[in-house]
C-alpha cells in the first residue's frame, strides 16, 4: 500500500489516491507525446478486462498491484467460496457517492425550506485479485476465440432494439471501401466483409451512434478513436482478435481530458459488452461472473 492507513483521515485518503490517478495519467500522457502507443493499448485491454470499473479505478489498481487478473470484493469472493488470504492488503479504489446537503441562506444558515443540493462524494473502498484468494475453483469465463457467429447477431439484435436501422450494402454511400458508416440512427455494412471484421465494423459504426450524434460536432480524428478504442475493447473482451492504428493517441490531450475520454470509451465499451451479455443471457447462455462496480 502506497500510504499508511492508520495515519490518515478518510478525506486525506481520498485525497491520495486522487494524487495518484493525476500521476499516471501524467504518466500515460507523457508516453503518448512521444508517439508510444503501448501503455494506452495495455490500458484498453485492462478497460477490456474490467469494463465494470472505472478508467480511474483501473489506474489505481495497477498502480497498487501491476498484473491484476480478476478483481471482486470481500463479499463477492466469499459468495464465490474464496477466501483472501491471511495478511494480503486490499487494493485501495474509489466509490462515488451522492448525498444531500442543505442549501445555505445569505446569512449562512442552513435553509430547511429549500430542497436538499444533491451533491457526489467518494470514498476508500478494498478489493482483491484472485491472486490473493484461495478456496473453490472459479466457473470458466465464456469466451470467444475469434468465432463471432454467435456474437455478431447479439451485436444486430442490440442495435436494433436500441432503435438504430441496420443496413447491408454492396458499398458504403459517400465512403467508397469503408467497412461502414453511421448516419445517426442509421448504420450502414459493407456485404463483403469477413464475419469478424464485420462484427468490429458493427462495434465500431454502434460505438459513433452512441457517442457522436447526441453531443456537439468532435474533430473526426477523436471521433475515430473513441470509436476504435470502444471497438478494441469490446472485441478483446470476447477475445475477437483486432488490431490497433497509431491514432489511439489522442496527441492534443491534458490528462484531464484524457481521463475523461478514456472514460467515455470504457463506458461506451461496457454499455455494448452488457447488451451482448443480456442477449446471451436471453438465450439461456451462463454469464460471466463480473466484478462489483466501482
Amino acid at each position: 500500500m502506497f500510504f499508511d492507513e492508520s495515519v490518515l483521515s478518510r478525506s486525506e485518503k481520498v485525497k491520495a489516491l486522487q494524487t495518484s490517478i493525476e500521476e499516471s495519467s501524467q504518466e500515460l500522457v507523457q508516453q503518448m507525446e512521444a508517439g508510444k502507443s503501448g501503455t494506452l493499448v495495455r490500458y484498453l485491454e485492462y478497460c477490456a478486462q474490467f469494463h465494470e470499473y472505472s478508467f480511474r479505478n483501473i489506474l489505481l489498481a495497477l498502480w497498487q498491484r501491476p498484473g491484476i487478473t480478476r478483481l471482486a470484493g470481500l463479499r463477492q469472493w466469499n459468495k464465490l467460496g474464496r477466501r483472501v488470504k491471511a495478511g494480503e492488503r486490499g487494493i485501495a479504489i474509489l466509490a462515488p457517492m451522492t448525498v444531500g446537503r442543505n442549501k445555505r441562506k445569505e446569512n449562512g444558515d442552513e435553509d430547511p425550506d429549500d430542497e436538499p443540493e444533491i451533491i457526489t462524494l467518494f470514498k476508500v473502498v478494498y478489493v482483491f485479485d484472485v491472486s490473493q484468494t484461495e478456496g473453490d475453483p472459479l466457473p470458466d469465463l465464456i469466451r470467444a476465440t475469434g468465432d463471432v457467429s454467435t456474437l455478431h447477431p447479439r451485436l444486430v439484435k442490440a442495435v436494433q432494439e436500441a432503435g438504430v436501422i441496420l443496413e447491408v450494402l454492396e458499398d458504403v454511400p459517400g465512403s467508397f471501401g469503408a467497412c461502414g458508416a453511421s448516419y445517426g440512427g442509421r448504420i450502414v455494412l459493407r456485404a463483403n466483409l469477413a464475419p469478424a471484421d464485420a462484427f468490429r465494423a458493427l462495434v465500431h459504426e454502434y460505438a459513433h451512434e452512441l457517442l457522436h450524434w447526441s453531443a456537439g460536432k468532435e474533430d473526426k480524428t477523436v471521433r475515430e478513436t473513441e470509436a476504435d478504442a470502444t471497438a478494441f475493447i469490446v472485441c478483446r473482451h470476447f477475445g475477437v482478435e483486432c488490431d490497433t492504428a497509431d491514432y489511439l493517441l489522442l496527441h492534443d490531450s491534458t490528462s484531464r481530458v484524457l481521463l475523461d475520454r478514456l472514460e467515455t470509451i470504457r463506458r461506451t465499451g461496457a454499455r455494448i459488452i452488457e447488451a451482448l451479455e443480456r442477449e446471451q443471457g436471453a438465450e439461456g447462455g451462463q454469464a460471466d461472473d463480473a466484478p462489483a462496480a466501482a
